[in-house]
């Protein structure tokens, strides 16, 4: 038969209300992602702390001997 090739009005109906759900869901997927990456940026250039940034002192380095008196201490390892 040739009825193969041939596109009924019916099934035209539902190729264009597939193509129209699959156009829907590929729409809100990109806005939901444009969002998500609007809302992950949002960090303030200057950070999230409110007031003025408190100071912990100097810093201290790592792997470096522990000085006591002048002499380096063994025991503090």
């Amino acid at each position: 038969m040739a009825t193969r090739s041939a596109s009924l009005p019916i099934e035209r109906t539902y190729l264009s209300k597939a193509w129209l759900a699959v156009a829907g869901i590929l729409l809100v997927a990109v806005l939901i992602v444009t969002i998500a990456a609007a809302l992950g940026r949002s960090t303030p250039v200057g950070g999230t702390i409110l007031g003025p940034v408190p100071d912990f002192g100097p810093v201290t380095t790592q792997n470096e001997p522990i000085v006591v008196n002048g002499n380096i201490c063994g025991q503090c390892r």
